[in-house]
């Protein structure tokens, strides 16, 4: 038997196991890309639902042990691989699917939303507060950069919880199933340029815009918004879109690019020290 590696927690309870292949296939999916496989209790799901699946997977130990298991059966493909390293899109349109590690969970989600044409929907479990996060509306605590992020480039939709139970080992969290399907246009053409804004906005969250913009952009333009008085954790994700449209052009982008970094390594440290 497969053993746990890479701090992933293998979902075992087969209701939720059929919930999530249901969220991302319906009745039926032409493709299946399956993030983080693990022993293949989802991938099973997967291949009853759809005509072919692609399961990528880092573990080498992993990959040995599925591609023994489903040894004859054309329709899955085993990928050893990183997932952040490959192009989806590769395999054509299809829906993706994953139980992710918490540690890799935000990487993956952004470079989900961000890749050059997302194969179709997505399905994901992962750890409660992330999904929180990204599904959060403007005002609340745990809206933020990964908020606006996914928003933008997507219709989220926080499906359902998943208690540590339904989980072996157990995680010391609550996980929760999310959505993503992506937006067929988006409002603006420079997205790397948005992103980067939108970081720069959040760059410290308690402070107005009118704070961490200052340097970045004129003066008198600041003082013509009147929305730089505000937290970014206050605008709406259009409210955003029609800021950047007024000051976005003056970000500076390899600042602006550092600070999304940041706030990903702190947040894949965070995923990392809940779950050790």
């Amino acid at each position: 038997m497969a053993r746990q590696r890479l701090g992933q927690h293998f979902l075992v309870k087969g209701k939720i196991l059929d919930r999530i292949a249901q969220a991302a296939c319906g009745d039926h999916a032409a493709l299946a890309i399956e993030i983080g496989p693990g022993r293949g209790a989802l991938t099973e799901r997967l291949l009853a639902r759809a005509d072919r699946v692609v399961a990528i997977e880092l573990d080498a130990a992993l990959v040995t042990y599925l591609r023994e298991r489903w040894r004859g059966e054309s329709r899955l493909e085993v990928v050893e691989a990183n997932a952040l390293d490959v192009d989806w899109s590769q395999w054509g349109r299809g829906v993706v699917a994953g139980n992710l590690p918490y540690y890799i969970a935000t990487p993956i989600i952004s470079r989900y939303v961000q890749g050059p044409g997302p194969p179709g929907q997505a399905v994901f479990l992962i750890q409660k507060e992330v999904a929180e996060r990204i599904t959060a509306k403007p005002g609340g605590r745990e809206y933020g950069y990964l908020s606006v992020e996914c928003q933008f480039f997507a219709r989220t939709e926080y499906l359902f919880s998943v208690g540590p139970g339904a989980f072996q080992p157990p995680p010391k969290v609550d996980s929760a199933v999310i959505r993503l399907t992506p937006r067929t246009e988006l409002p603006l053409h420079d997205t790397d340029g948005f992103t980067a804004f939108v970081s720069t906005c959040f760059r410290q969250k308690r402070k107005t815009l009118r704070n961490n913009l200052v340097g970045s952009c004129a003066p008198d333009l600041l003082a013509s918004r009147p929305e730089i008085s505000k937290r970014a954790e206050q605008l709406s994700v259009e409210e955003f879109v029609e800021l950047y449209r007024a000051l976005g052009h003056q970000v500076n982008p390899v600042e602006a690019r550092s600070t999304i970094h940041n706030f990903s390594a702190a947040e894949s440290e965070t995923r990392r020290d809940s779950t050790s």
